[in-house]
């Protein structure tokens, strides 16, 4: 059966005998497969012909198959669905109680029927597994395959960005993996450290507050987005922001070392937002915090 892209011949065949014919008999002169015949006229646009014997005789066919049946209405439908238990209703984000009632479903069905494509329990030869690297080390080669196109790098940095939001939003403790981090509670506040250092740093801005020399600080309050970027470094979300006592503001980025990544962040953040101030708690300044234990209370995660 033939795979791949249409010649121009056979996408003059398909808008000549389509419309009149339907995908099954196209399916079988073109030896192509029925759902590659369909997704193929979609994209040329083109339609059955209402006028045609094919579509007089098909209508009829589908009369008679439905002769004596009611379809359900739909909400009937998904309900019973539901509570026969086949669906867990239709959510883009499933809770975890609902994740583990489709995961068992799933191990279920595996175990009394098999895996649906049969590769359960087996492993990839080392020829398998080199033919399939050369296959993908071909198709990144290829500057006219998909994954090459504007589109589809655009597309990849666009979930990127969104994956990367909704992981610090939902779950910030799989971050950052190298350094200490924890929830901590520090005054009024409770929040996800990402490290010893942001926990420190947090405790001494309390200290700050409790002794007046500033209104208030919060972690983490926004994200900045850098809107005329489409790829690479789009968005930037400093550590903290703080308050001062006549009602002005500023944020603070604590950082122990600076990669590139950090240094791109900062530099647009600059660029992109020149009516705020940005401080950079680096390893000399948080030091000079540190020798003040004394003064204050550390409520964080102490090296």
């Amino acid at each position: 059966m033939k795979k791949g892209k249409y010649t121009n011949e056979e996408i003059l065949f398909l808008k000549e005998h389509y419309p009149q014919k339907g995908k099954m008999w196209c399916a079988e002169k073109m030896n192509r497969s029925e759902g590659s015949i369909r997704s193929a006229a979609s994209k040329l646009g083109l339609s059955l012909d209402k006028n045609s014997d094919f579509f007089k005789e098909f209508q009829k066919r589908a009369a008679k198959s439905k002769v004596g049946k009611k379809r359900p209405e739909h909400g009937d439908l998904i309900r019973r669905y539901i509570k026969e238990g086949r669906i867990i209703g239709f959510k883009r984000n499933p809770t975890e109680q609902e994740r583990k009632i489709l995961s068992d479903r799933q191990k279920k069905r595996i175990k009394e029927n098999g895996h649906p494509k049969g590769f359960l329990g087996h492993k990839r030869t080392e020829e398998e597994k080199m033919a399939i690297s050369e296959s993908f080390k071909k198709m990144w080669a290829d500057q006219n395959h998909v994954v090459n196109s504007e589109k589809h790098r655009q597309k990849m940095s666009n979930n990127s960005s969104k994956n990367m939001a909704k992981r610090l939003k939902e779950n910030p403790s799989n971050l950052y993996s190298r350094v200490k981090k924890g929830t901590v509670t520090i005054g009024d506040k409770t929040f996800f450290a990402r490290s010893s250092w942001e926990a420190n740093v947090a405790s001494y801005f309390q200290f700050l507050k409790d002794s007046n020399e500033i209104k208030d600080w919060e972690h983490e309050p926004e994200t900045f987005w850098f809107e005329s970027i489409k790829r690479g470094v789009r968005s930037y979300m400093p550590d903290f922001k703080i308050t001062n006592n006549d009602g002005s503001s500023y944020y603070v980025e604590v950082k122990g070392w600076m990669d590139a990544k950090s240094k791109t962040k900062i530099k647009r953040f600059a660029k992109y937002y020149p009516q705020h101030k940005l401080e950079v708690i680096d390893q000399k300044r948080y030091k000079e915090i540190s020798k003040s234990k004394s003064l204050f209370k550390f409520w964080g995660l102490i090296d």
